[in-house]
């Protein structure tokens, strides 16, 4: 091989990886800024043929690592809320609740990508990209195979994660966009606990 293409092809080799760690420490910079993070949502099911099946919409809460509450306000209502050792999920039409220890409830779910402290590259192949409809787009790959979605997809506007497009083995799509959000919020500690209501029936084993 002539030294000069040599030359070009270990530069080429260079800035990909310097430019894959820049990606990497762009998306860990985005996630730190989840730490104490509210926002309201609207979340889209999208199936195989690209029609709509579902639309709902809710707030969120997170507090990393490992607390969130998230509540589906429309068109039903539904509570998910991890206290950082119990998972609890409450269909209040249905006055029922289910809960078990969150290492098991959401060890294979994409939540967990906002939710760990540890560098998303560890868990993940990381792509760039680049920017498309005004966000500035990162591709997940997951190396554990058991997760729920093959791809993820998270939107950065800046240093800020704005949008989440899940996509799963059937070829469905969830796609989440986050709005109205705040930062840096000091949670009352009742934030991230479930109490059951009274005549609520309760299955599963809590951790």
């Amino acid at each position: 091989m002539k030294p000069f293409l040599l030359m070009a092809l270990l530069c080429a080799q260079v800035w990909q990886l310097a430019n894959a760690n820049e990606v990497e420490e762009r998306l860990n910079r985005a996630l730190t800024s989840l730490d104490n993070f509210t926002a309201d949502f609207k979340q889209t099911l999208i199936d195989d043929n690209k029609k709509i099946v579902q639309q709902s919409m809710g707030k969120v809460s997170i507090q990393r690592p490992g607390k969130f509450r998230w509540v589906y306000q429309k068109p039903y209502q539904q509570q998910i809320i991890a206290d950082g050792k119990e998972l609890w999920v409450y269909d209040v039409d249905l006055d029922q609740a289910t809960v078990k220890p969150i290492d098991v409830g959401l060890s294979t779910a994409p939540i967990m990508v906002l939710m760990k402290k540890q560098r998303v590259e560890s868990e993940f192949d990381v792509s760039e990209l680049g920017k498309r409809k005004l966000l500035y787009w990162i591709e997940l790959k997951p190396k554990d195979k058991d997760m729920e979605f093959n791809r993820i997809y998270i939107g950065l506007d800046g240093d800020t994660v704005k949008a989440m497009d899940l996509r799963d083995s059937f070829g469905q799509s969830t796609r989440i966009v986050f709005e109205n959000l705040h930062t840096n919020v000091i949670f009352n500690p009742k934030t991230f606990r479930f109490d059951p209501p009274a005549g609520v029936d309760v299955f599963g084993v809590g951790g």
